[in-house]
């Protein structure tokens, strides 16, 4: 029943608009999503199953990847005497905040096994705040269930490989409730209102868009890994594109 309520107040409910922090200017070019492999359906239980195929990371780790998660939420970096959250070049326009609401099982700060993460960000026109429970958080994968009302609400894996001196990343999605009866009505909401196809096509171009961003800082954090929470980027670097 308090699912049925839930899902019956989220239909008429319109939540307020999130608040956009303003661009950055930041000095690397994201490749045109469109070259990336990507797709997405609908499956005989109305569930969505999505796939990335990012663009290769060259000479970045599956570790170097991992780290990045785990001191995402928790981070922040100097670019060009600015001081900003870390998951604010992780995408130059559209991610707002991300927090740990509930720490990973053993304690640690940031992202890792048992973590609850919320966050808000935005593809293109549409808002976008959710909440998930890491699985797991390794060099090979990380798993996030995301959730709603306490319950599962589908699966995002994120898979790492190491492959010619670098690391060739897919995500496999599936969004959507396996619930019997109600399931089904959390479904249609899912697939009508947050994630019909024009959601679906900007939520992939910002997942190839944030990814790509790796190539161009990940290395130079990582140099400065250790109990640090803070990074400085330098500012004098010349902005490129990948092709």
């Amino acid at each position: 029943m308090v699912i049925v309520v839930a899902a019956a107040l989220l239909w008429v409910a319109q939540p307020a608009p999130l608040y956009r922090d303003p661009p950055r200017q930041l000095p690397w070019t994201l490749p045109d999503y469109r070259d990336s492999k990507r797709y997405w359906h609908i499956d005989a239980n109305g569930l969505i199953q999505a796939r990335v195929e990012h663009f290769f990371l060259a000479d970045i780790s599956p570790s170097m990847v991992a780290w990045f998660y785990r001191v995402l939420p928790v981070s922040t970096v100097d670019l060009g005497g600015e001081r900003m959250p870390l998951y604010h070049i992780f995408h130059p326009t559209e991610h707002g905040r991300i927090r740990v609401v509930e720490a990973a099982d053993d304690g640690s700060a940031g992202m890792g096994k048992g973590a609850l993460i919320q966050r808000e960000e935005w593809f293109g026109p549409y808002d976008s705040r959710g909440q998930a429970r890491l699985e797991e958080l390794s060099a090979e994968r990380m798993v996030a269930i995301p959730e709603f009302a306490g319950l599962p609400m589908g699966r995002i894996e994120h898979r790492l490989e190491q492959r010619d001196g670098g690391t060739y990343y897919t995500v496999s999605s599936t969004v959507g409730s396996q619930m019997p009866v109600l399931g089904g009505l959390l479904n249609y909401y899912i697939r009508n209102v947050m994630f019909h196809p024009a959601v679906m096509e900007q939520w992939q171009r910002h997942q190839v868009e944030e990814v790509a961003s790796l190539n161009y800082f990940l290395p130079e954090l990582y140099s400065q890994r250790g109990e640090v929470t803070h990074f400085t980027l330098a500012d004098n670097r010349v902005s490129t594109k990948i092709e």
